[in-house]
C-alpha cells in the first residue's frame, strides 16, 4: 500500500513539473498544465483519501496566499472611478454568467455559482503578463488593477456567501439566514480586528528560526481553519481571512517565501484534481456547446467592462480594449468557488467538467491576446 502511494505521487510529481515546465515555455499559466494533466490521468487514476486530503490542503493554501495579497487596507484606496467601474464589472458579468446558468438549465444554486465563476479574474495570470510585457506603468493598467483589487474584495464576500448556502442549495430563506449571520460575522470580526491581529501575530512570530517559524505560520492557518469549521462555515474561508489580516504584516514575505513550497505542492495536487473531472472521450456536443457559450459570454461581458472605462475613466479606444482584454482570463478563483462549492449536477451538464475546460480555454485563448495586445500597445503608445 505504501510503494503504491509513493509510486503514485512520484509519477504524478515528475508529470506535473514537466507540463508545467512545458506550460511556462509556452508562455501560459502552469495551472492551466495541472488540468491538462488531470484530464490525461482522468480514466488512470482513482484519488485515494491522501491524494483527496492534499487537494483539499491545496485549496486552504491557495486561498491564504490569496488572502496573503489582499490587505483589507487597499480598500480605502480605492478612487471613486474604480469603484464605480468595478461596479459596472460586477453588474455586468456576473448578471452575463446568471443568463448563461438559465440558458443551459442550472438550479437556481449552480446559476448563483456560475455566475461568480464568470464574473471573476484570475487577477494571479493576468498580473504576471502585464508586469513581464513591462506595462505596469500604464495610464490603463493602473485601471486593471483596481479593478482586480475590486473583485478581490467581491471575492470575499462571495466566499462568505457560497459558504452560507452551501449546504442549502434549494435557497430556504430560514435556514439560510443563521448561516449568512455566521458567515457576516466571521469575515467582520477581521474586518473590525485587521489590526489588533496583526499586531498579535507580529508579535507571536517574532522568532529568528526559520523552522519554528514555519511551524508556527501552519499552525496559525490550519488552527483558523479549523475554527471557521467549527462555526459550520468552510475551511478556506478561515484561511483566506487569517491571509487577509497578515498581509501588512512586518513577516508577510518571510511568510511567503518559507510556506510557497508547500503550496506549490499541494496547489498542484488541488487543480491536478480537478482536471480529473474531464473525461476526453466523453466530452459530447452538449459540453462543447456550453463552454462555447460561456467563453462568447465572458468575452463580450469583460470587453463591455473595457468599453465602459471610456465614460467613466477617461480611457481612449484603444486603453478600453485594453482594459477588456487584460480581463479575460479566469483562473485560481473560478476553480475555488467550482470545487468548494460545487453540489452534484442534476441537469443535462456536468457541472464541473463544464468549469475546467471553461477555465482552461479562456487562460490559453487570453494569454495570446493580451500579450499581442501589451506588445502592440508598448510600440505604439506613449507611456502614461
Amino acid at each position: 500500500m505504501v510503494y503504491t502511494e509513493f509510486l503514485y505521487f512520484g509519477v504524478l510529481m515528475i508529470f506535473c513539473s514537466a507540463i508545467a515546465y512545458l506550460f511556462k515555455r509556452l508562455g501560459h499559466s502552469h495551472i492551466a498544465g495541472y488540468l491538462v494533466a488531470g484530464a490525461v490521468f482522468h480514466s488512470f487514476i482513482v484519488p485515494s483519501q491522501t491524494f483527496e486530503f492534499l487537494s483539499f490542503l491545496g485549496a486552504v493554501l491557495l486561498l491564504f496566499f490569496v488572502g496573503l495579497e489582499f490587505s483589507i487596507g487597499r480598500i480605502h484606496k480605492l478612487g471613486r472611478k474604480i469603484i464605480l467601474l468595478g461596479i459596472t464589472d460586477l453588474v455586468v458579468n456576473f448578471g452575463i454568467g446568471l443568463v448563461m446558468g438559465y440558458i443551459l438549465g442550472f438550479s437556481p444554486y449552480e446559476i448563483l455559482l456560475l455566475g461568480g465563476i464568470v464574473y471573476i479574474s484570475s487577477s494571479a495570470v493576468i498580473s504576471k503578463i502585464l508586469m513581464d510585457a513591462k506595462c505596469m506603468d500604464r495610464k490603463e493598467t493602473h485601471t486593471i488593477m483596481g479593478v482586480l483589487i475590486f473583485e478581490d474584495i467581491i471575492m470575499a464576500v462571495m466566499l462568505a456567501f457560497f459558504t452560507a448556502i452551501k449546504d442549502n442549495p434549494v435557497l430556504d430563506l430560514a435556514e439560510l439566514s443563521p448561516a449568512f449571520i455566521k458567515a457576516v460575522a466571521f469575515c467582520g470580526f477581521f474586518f473590525v480586528f485587521e489590526d489588533p491581529v496583526r499586531r498579535f501575530f507580529d508579535r507571536v512570530l517574532d522568532v529568528r528560526s526559520d523552522e519554528v517559524f514555519f511551524l508556527a505560520s501552519l499552525g496559525i492557518v490550519f488552527l483558523a481553519s479549523s475554527i471557521s469549521y467549527e462555526l459550520g462555515l468552510s475551511e478556506a474561508i478561515g484561511a483566506f481571512f487569517i491571509g487577509s489580516a497578515l498581509a501588512e504584516s512586518k513577516h508577510q514575505k518571510r511568510m511567503k517565501k518559507l510556506l510557497k513550497p508547500v503550496g506549490y505542492f499541494a496547489s498542484s495536487i488541488f487543480f491536478l484534481s480537478f482536471g480529473l473531472h474531464v473525461d476526453l472521450l466523453d466530452i459530447g456536443t452538449t459540453t462543447i456547446f456550453a463552454v462555447i457559450l460561456l467563453i462568447i459570454g465572458s468575452l463580450a461581458g469583460k470587453m463591455a467592462t473595457g468599453l465602459a472605462s471610456i465614460r467613466i475613466n477617461g480611457l481612449n479606444r484603444e486603453e478600453a480594449v485594453h482594459v477588456g482584454w487584460s480581463l479575460f482570463p479566469r483562473g485560481e478563483f473560478s476553480i475555488i468557488l467550482a470545487s468548494l462549492f460545487v453540489v452534484t449536477s442534476q441537469g443535462l451538464y456536468d457541472f464541473t467538467e463544464i468549469i475546467a475546460l471553461y477555465v482552461f480555454f479562456l487562460m490559453i485563448a487570453s494569454t495570446f491576446l493580451i500579450k499581442n495586445y501589451t506588445k502592440k500597445c508598448q510600440i505604439t503608445l506613449p507611456p502614461a
